[in-house]
This record gives C-alpha cells, structure tokens and sequence, in this order.
C-alpha cells in the first residue's frame, strides 16, 4: 500500500489531482483545508492530508499509486511501495501487476470506477442511478474506457470492485489474475526432465519423436506419464533459459558460433585506405552465359574490397573461384587502389589457399616466396565457416538488390526462386521470353557490376564508421600514387618447379620447349599467366636467373602434330611439317657432334699432349739372345706363391673410413658403412658410427629403407646360424 504524507504543497496537488493551481486554491477554500507554514526557502503553504474530505484523500491515494506504477517497469520483481504489505495481495496479484498489459487495465478499472463513485455522489446511489450509469457508459460517454475494457460490465461488477479495492487499499487488487495461479509450476519431476533432457538433447529429432520415447520411458520405470503439451511446454521454457546448451547439442557449434558467441566489436577507424583489403568470393544470384560452354549459368564474383573507405575496388568473374581469377581480380585491385595493399584478409577456401599465394618449401628454397610477400603485404586468412569474420559478407547483402534487377534473377535461396523457375510454371516463362528477358553475356555483367559499384560508392553511409561520408569520399582522400602495372604484371605470374625432359617442359597436359633447355636436365622454377600468355612460360634456375621463354609445342608445330605417314599419306603442309621436324632433329645432332669435336680437339687433345711431353723417354733396351730354359717343380711354385703375395698386397682394405670418400648422397654412404660393419665386421670410427645412429632415427630412413636393412640383418644372423650348425 501506497504510503500518504502528512502534507502536500500546493504544486504537488496540481499534480496529483490533474488540475489548475487556482483550482487547487479554490478547492482548499471551498473543502476548507487546513495548513501549515512550509519551512524553507520561499515559504508558502502545506496542506494537511487530515483535514481533506474523504474522496480527495481517495483521489490523491489513487494518484499515488498511478505514479509509483509508471515508475516501474515490467522487470523488477516487485514494487517497493506499493507491495509492502504482501499479505493484504493474493500471489495471482502480485503476478499480474508486473505484466504492462494486466497492470494498465487495472489502471483503467479504477478510472471507471472513481467515475461510477462520482455518479453516486452527484444523483445518488439508486439501482436505477447504477444502470443509469451503466448505459451511459456503454452508450460511449467515456469512449476511452469502453475501448479498453470493452461493453460486458455491470454495476455488480463496479461494485465488486469497489469492495476489493477498499480491503486492500490499493488499486492493484483489480489487477486480473486468471490463468496465474499454477504459472511456472509442473507436475515433471527431476526424474522426468533427465528422461527429457536425454532425448531432446541427442541430436535434432523432432519434438514428437521424442515425446513418445519419453512417455515409454515413464511407463517402462513406472513414474507418472506426462502429456504432450506438459512435455512441449517444458522443452520450450528450457530451450529459453538454457539457450546456449540448447543451441550448441540441437545445432551444432556454427550454430551456437552464430547465436551465441559474443561479437568481437572491430574499430574500422582506426585503418587508413589501403591498409586492410578483404577478398572473398560470391555466387551471383543470376545467370551469365559461360563463354566457354555457351550454357548460362551463375557465374562466381571474386572481389577486393577496401575496409577502411568500404570502397569495391578489383574483381573478377568467372565460371569457377580458382587462383586466376583471384591474381587477375587482385592485379585490377591494386592499379585501382594505386599501392599494395599491407595487410590482405582472405577467405579461407581451397582456392585463396593454394601455394600461388602462400608460397610452398621448394620455393621457399629456391629463394622465391609467395605473391603477397613478394609485393610486401601480410596475409589474414579468416576463421573456417565464421561468416561475421568478414566483413565483405554485409557488402553482398547490399548488392542483392543488383541481383533483383537483373533479367536473370535465380533468387537467393529455393524459398525465393522467381516463378518461372518453378515446376510447371509454363505462363511465367512464356512471358519472361516474351519480354525478352534471358541470361546476360560476360561483358554485360560486368557492366552491371561496375554501374552498380560506382553507384554504391556514392552513397552517404550513415550507421557504419564512415559517418555520412560516401565510401568514394573516403577512398580517394587516401588513394595511392599508382603502381608499376609492367612490374605488377611480372609478379603476378603463377610459380611451379618442374623437371626438364629431351622433349621439354611437361605443363598443363603440353610441353614447352626452347633450344637453351636442350642440354639442360636439372629442376627449373616456371613462370606464367593462362590469361596473359597461354602459350609461353618463362624458365628460371632455382637461383632466379633467367633461362629463357619456353614457347608451347603443339601451338607453334615445333616437330609436334606430325602426321604417322606424312610422306605417302600427308598432305603438303603436313610434308612440309614432317621436313621442318627433321631438319630440327638433324640440326640438333649437328650442334651435340660439333660440341663434342670441339671439346675434344680444345680440351682433351692439348691436355694429352702435354702429359706426355711431360713423361722422359725411357732408352730402348738392346735385343740380346737369349736361350730360354725350363723350370723346375720347385721354382714354379715360388712363381705361384709370389704372385698370390702380390693378389692380397693389391686388395683394397676390408673398410675404409667414408669420410675419405665422395658420396652422391646419404643412402649410399650408409649402405657402404653397414656392409662394412655387419658383412666384413670392420670396426667403424666414431665419425662413421654417429652418422649411421643419426641417419636411422631420419624420417626417409624409417620410411624408405628400415624394413629393407631388417630384412638383411636377418637374412645376416640366419646364414651365419646355419653355418654354426653345420
């Protein structure tokens, strides 16, 4: 109940009782209201409660009440005033007050029935003068009231509410508190919401699968069987308050990662243009005819988008996202932009991941790296299938009101298809070719991107960090100078390193060859763009230097193409193929025997000759006579014996330390040392016993070559226990 003060100034009964301060003066001369001085400042008068007439003390309790109501809102449990005495209320009550809707009615009921207590006053308290009431009520004379608490009220109901209002001396009491008594209570034990929780939980069943298993399962255990609506009405009230175990085991963690994580707020302010590009790639919501299967289809829209100006700026379009297309959007990106950008933050799909832009350990020793480090820029790759991480996600959003516009529409998802797409739709679809609508070509859609872009970029923005600015105000303030387009062009081509053959260069299911790869067999770094150049690469050493322009074979007939029976069965140009191809392999033979002749006529030969001017003449012994006679038994065997001597001083020794020699690599000094270890039983020195325990805890060793040397040791310890047995 609503606390009174002993007195009240004269501005706040104007306030409470809704009237003029003169009509409170005159009031208080007419009722006449006794006073006291106000103390403080400024004087004046404090009328006492006490000494008002019955109804005007009613009257400001009523407006007290009003006021302590309006001060609160619906979600504080309780009102400090006006529910102090918690006994006087019934628990339905005390519920009801706290809805807006329950509360402003009751509001309303006690305005009707102050004005019902003011009819009695005025033309007395008469059955008659109460239905008198009751029909100018419902005839429209308070038309508010009627509007809010509707025609189907008796005075036996104004009076019911007058009683209940006077017991507990609050206007609240008339709050309706129907259908409030067994809010929030369940006959579903702890034991029934585990059942519960343990089906509705396990996977996204459908609530009606669920509740049958459960109702077996109360039967099965011999509980209470709850019905569909108690078991619904449950799941629905734990699915609010335990929205994120909710969310998380019924959906997934994309799910609860889109629902429920908290939102990393970032400060696009804090970035000038150019410092963070985003890229991504967007499955156009209409159909483009495909200029290399002439089918139309929708086409993918890779674009570079400026974060700090919000500002399109490079983009492709093509059939598939793949990594020409992203070289080619960011090469446009960058003449637009006018610098490289620093920091480029890319979508995180297999495309945007390929070694053309992170770069990969063979180029990594070749002393070449990735493209967006070789042009001086960072690489942010967004979390897996976290859309919000990307900004340039709101941007296609934005852009399909493009899509909407174009002929071709196809609808963002299958609900919002248009309805030619539709089965059976044969009406739209005769229209839509009537109106000669149809799929757009490749320079079209390109012209309806760039339209639209710069039409985008000409709108003030007002809810994001631009603050009204357009995004091409933003941008231009802090465009680049511009960019070396020759030297960008150089370094957008793709790296591979590659094997050469006696035919080439093997790239793309094609060779490419040239006459400076002829004598070379070693591994080679190539580089080349599809779009630029489809038919040339360009060969480089592992060290960077130039080798040459690889030209393709089939594309420019060096000795390729040729018909099997071009002599007989040829026509004159396939002849004539067949010639040059000869003359090639011929010419090729000449300069591989002239660069012999030369080597050994300007090498070998004068290196000879000096070593053996080099060698004194030794003096020609003089033919003598001499008569040969036989041996003896005796004598040839001292012969035999000498030369076995001289066989075993000319062996080479059973082991020899592996640091006295050249090796080609690791596997084969390691096979030397373990025959000389395990088959001759040498003693290895310390150098040559470290090297084999470092190489067999290697990971080729125990890939390539541990089963291999198992196998021999085993066949090893096998014949030498055979051998003992013998």
């Amino acid at each position: 109940m609503v606390t009174l003060k002993e007195s009240y100034i004269t501005q706040e009964c104007r306030e409470l009782l809704g009237i003029t301060v003169v009509s409170v003066l005159r009031r208080a001369e007419k009722e006449h209201w006794q006073f006291r001085p106000r103390k403080g400042r400024g004087g004046g008068k404090e009328w006492l409660l006490a000494s008002m007439p019955q109804a005007t003390q009613e009257a400001i309790r009523r407006a007290e009440e009003r006021k302590a109501i309006e001060q609160e809102t619906a979600k504080n449990a309780a009102l400090p005033d006006v529910l102090a005495s918690g006994g006087i209320l019934q628990a339905e009550t005390r519920h009801a007050i706290l809805d807006d809707k329950r509360r402003y009615k009751a509001l309303a009921k006690a305005d009707l029935l102050d004005l019902y207590l003011g009819w009695q006053r005025k033309y007395g308290a008469t059955v008659a003068q109460k239905e008198a009431f009751i029909l100018a009520y419902q005839g429209g004379a308070w038309s508010k009231l009627l509007g809010e608490l509707g025609p189907r009220i008796s005075w036996k109901s104004l009076e019911r509410w007058k009683l209940e209002r006077k017991e507990s001396g609050t206007v609240l009491s008339l709050a309706d508190g129907r259908g409030l008594a067994h809010r929030g209570k369940s006959m579903l034990t702890p034991q029934h919401k585990q059942i519960i929780l343990g089906q509705v939980m396990d996977g996204d069943r459908q609530i009606s699968t669920c509740v049958r298993i459960i109702q077996a399962r109360c039967r099965a255990e011999n509980i209470a069987i709850p019905s569909e609506d108690t078991i619904r009405r449950w799941v629905i009230a734990y699915s609010k308050t335990s929205f994120q175990n909710w969310t998380l085991f019924r959906k997934g963690e994309k799910a609860w990662n889109d629902s429920c994580a908290l939102s990393i707020m970032r400060d696009w302010t804090l970035v000038e243009v150019g410092d963070v590009v985003i890229a991504d790639g967007h499955t156009l919501n209409f159909e483009t005819i495909n200029p290399e299967t002439g089918k139309p289809c929708r086409m993918t829209l890779l674009l570079y988008f400026d974060g700090a100006s919000r500002y399109p700026l490079g983009w492709e379009v093509m059939a598939t996202e793949n990594t020409q297309c992203i070289a080619s959007a960011f090469r446009r990106a960058c003449i637009r932009l006018g610098k490289f950008p620093k920091v480029v933050y890319l979508d995180n799909g297999k495309a945007f991941r390929s070694r053309f832009f992170k770069g990969c350990p063979d180029f990594e020793q070749a002393g070449f790296v990735g493209l967006y480090r070789d042009l001086g820029c960072a690489v942010i790759h967004a979390w897996p299938y976290h859309g919000q991480s990307k900004p340039i996600e709101r941007f296609f959003g934005t852009m399909h009101e493009l899509e909407e516009l174009t002929p071709s529409y196809t609808g963002w998802n299958i609900a919002h298809k248009p309805a030619r797409l539709q089965r059976n739709e044969k009406l739209h679809r005769k229209l839509h070719e009537k109106l000669g609508r149809g799929p757009l070509t490749l320079e079209e859609t390109h012209y309806w991107l760039a339209a639209w872009f710069e039409m985008y970029a000409s709108r003030p923005q007002h809810r994001t960090h631009l603050k009204g600015k357009t995004p091409g105000e933003v941008f231009f303030a802090g465009r680049g100078p511009g960019v070396d387009v020759d030297r960008l062009t150089r370094m957008m081509l793709q790296k591979e390193i590659r094997s050469i053959s006696k035919d080439g260069i093997r790239m793309f299911g094609r060779f490419y060859w040239s006459e400076e790869l002829a004598n070379r067999r070693h591994p080679v770094l190539v580089r080349y763009d599809l779009q630029l150049s489809p038919y040339t690469v360009l060969v480089y050493d592992l060290e960077g230097h130039p080798i040459c322009e690889a030209r393709d074979r089939e594309h420019y007939k060096i000795a390729c193409g040729i018909h099997p029976a071009a002599g007989i069965l040829g026509t004159e140009q396939q002849q004539q193929d067949l010639s040059d191809a000869l003359a090639l392999t011929r010419s090729r033979a000449r300069e591989a025997k002239s660069g012999i002749k030369q080597f050994v006529e300007g090498i070998i030969v004068p290196e000879v000759r000096q070593s053996q001017q080099a060698i004194p003449k030794a003096q020609e012994p003089t033919p003598t006579k001499t008569r040969q006679t036989a041996l003896s038994a005796t004598d040839k065997a001292l012969i035999d014996a000498a030369k076995a001597q001289a066989m075993l001083d000319k062996e080479e020794p059973a082991y020899q330390p592996s640091m006295l020699r050249r090796w080609p690599d690791e596997p084969s000094r390691y096979a030397y040392l373990w025959e000389a270890r395990f088959e001759r039983g040498a003693e290895l020195v310390l150098e040559d016993a470290a090297f084999m325990d470092a190489f067999e805890q290697t990971a080729t060793y125990q890939r390539n070559f541990k089963a291999l040397y198992d196998s021999k040791l085993e066949m090893r310890n096998f014949r030498q226990a055979q051998s003992l047995a013998s």
